[in-house]
């Protein structure tokens, strides 16, 4: 009887210390579709790190997982508060200043304005919110169209694709 309880009593620490390492920590996730395409693809399995955004480090070029209307959501944070976000003639422009995009992106936004974005009110992406457009850019499931995000609608930074095996790895900027 005594082995048994002290199976059960190892069980539930192990079960707690897991649930406690999912609240605060780190999150595994399967991408539900190719909106993050060629980046992340269908059915990629992957881990999510909620430190980032419990110690407002969010940065821009970081592929973010973030819930909009209960359903979740793969993206790149283009934008941070406080910085002006522009698409013009396909190139992105962050403070008046060019952006190379040192990722994979499939069809250019030709021209895009921050003061044109639901619920944006001017060109300065708003005080804990977040610019975040897919790298498959045809998909407009971002921003474009729910508006900016939330910095508590950010549940964490994608840091590791764990399956497929061959492309494993941490680097979501080639």
């Amino acid at each position: 009887m005594r082995k048994i309880i002290n199976y059960l009593l190892s069980l539930i620490i192990a079960i707690i210390i897991v649930m406690l390492i999912q609240a605060f920590l780190i999150i595994g996730a399967v991408v539900p579709n190719n909106e993050m395409s060629p980046t992340l693809k269908q059915g990629d399995r992957i881990l999510v790190s909620k430190i980032q955004n419990t110690f407002n480090s969010v940065h821009n070029g970081d592929v973010v997982m973030y819930k909009y209307k209960g359903k979740t959501y793969f993206g790149r944070v283009i934008g941070l508060p406080g910085q002006s976000v522009e698409f013009k003639n396909g190139q992105l422009y962050r403070d008046d200043r060019v952006v190379k995009e040192d990722y994979p992106v499939k069809a250019q936004i030709k021209n895009l304005a921050l003061r044109n974005i639901k619920h944006s009110e001017g060109d300065i992406v708003a005080p804990k919110q977040y610019m975040i457009l897919n790298d498959n850019r045809a998909n407009q499931s971002d921003t474009r169209i729910f508006g900016t995000i939330h910095q508590k609608d950010i549940i964490g930074n994608v840091v590791l694709r764990y399956y497929p095996w061959n492309k494993f790895g941490i680097s979501f900027n080639e």
